[in-house]
């Protein structure tokens, strides 16, 4: 049973979130100054998620500030790039050579899908960024959109993805329910198990919109199981106008408790395992991983 703790890293999904800014939970002498934000979170936590990363690609500069102010064991998981995943992108969130590559826009102007040419080198300057963290490097974590309906010609690019972001390895996030139905999820964990990337479980409010999966508990890398806590608002979540609306949810201790056999199991398979609370209002994430670690080393 140590042995399986000891393999699971808890954390939230950023460290610069405004909300925990707002909440006070950083100290006044740090609260303004970045490397100071990212050298305290550090020594709360052994792990933490780069959402980042999804508006901007980062720069080799920035991602070795990251490596520096993090001592050794920490682990980093980047969240892909809005082009990577298929969502919708402003232009001008991008390098300004890879504006010049071909994309289709919608009406409002925003890069709705990418050429082939433009999602890979997107691919690749966040790949040779990431590289930098070194083994501190968890996986790339690609969400998909809402919008993003399981099928084989879907199966087909995600797998050119995470073949493209070899030697990382890759998470994935479905986020249509129809990625859990019997036909589509048996294809969909074999060719993640395949290619050594993790399938993301989630913890969701237990309502039937397409967007809010049920908690799928698979374990398809001996490298890295990932869980992910979005909060149980079932009210915002399809009401919510913001990230912070959406999340808006502090779990329970018999909650959080609820989830430690889980990731205790998926300890057993694979040699670590990310929990990542994601629900990023207020300080609601930072308080609910204290209290999972604390839970998990009683």
């Amino acid at each position: 049973m140590s042995d399986a703790r000891g393999r699971i890293r808890v954390g939230t999904a950023s460290w610069t979130d405004p909300e925990f800014i707002k909440a006070g939970w950083y100290p006044d002498e740090v609260k303004n100054d970045s490397a100071g934000r990212l050298r305290y979170y550090a020594e709360q936590f052994n792990m933490v998620e780069v959402n980042a990363t999804f508006y901007a690609l980062p720069t080799v500069g920035t991602v070795e500030n990251w490596y520096q102010r993090t001592p050794d064991g920490f682990r980093f998981h980047v969240k892909a790039h809005q082009i990577v995943s298929g969502h919708p992108c402003d232009p001008g969130r991008l390098p300004a050579p890879l504006r010049k590559l071909p994309a289709t826009l919608d009406s409002r102007g925003r890069i709705r899908r990418p050429s082939r040419e433009l999602r890979d080198a997107v691919i690749d300057s966040l790949l040779e960024a990431s590289n930098v963290l070194g083994d501190k490097l968890g996986a790339i974590l690609v969400q998909l959109p809402p919008f993003v309906v399981a099928g084989d010609a879907q199966r087909k690019e995600v797998a050119r993805i995470i073949d493209r972001f070899a030697p990382a390895r890759v998470a994935l996030e479905p986020r249509h329910r129809s990625w859990i139905e019997p036909a589509e999820l048996q294809p969909t964990l074999e060719l993640l198990a395949d290619r050594g990337a993790a399938w993301v479980a989630v913890d969701a409010p237990d309502i039937t919109a397409a967007n809010a999966l049920p908690t799928v508990l698979e374990c398809t890398s001996g490298d890295l199981a990932y869980i992910r806590l979005h909060g149980r608002n079932t009210h915002s979540w399809t009401s919510g106008r913001s990230v912070a609306e959406k999340y808006d949810y502090a779990y329970s201790d018999e909650e959080i408790e609820g989830w430690l056999d889980s990731a205790l199991e998926l300890a057993r398979q694979a040699q670590e395992v990310a929990v990542v609370f994601n629900n990023n209002a207020k300080d609601y994430a930072l308080r609910n991983a204290r209290q999972f670690r604390e839970i998990l080393r009683r």
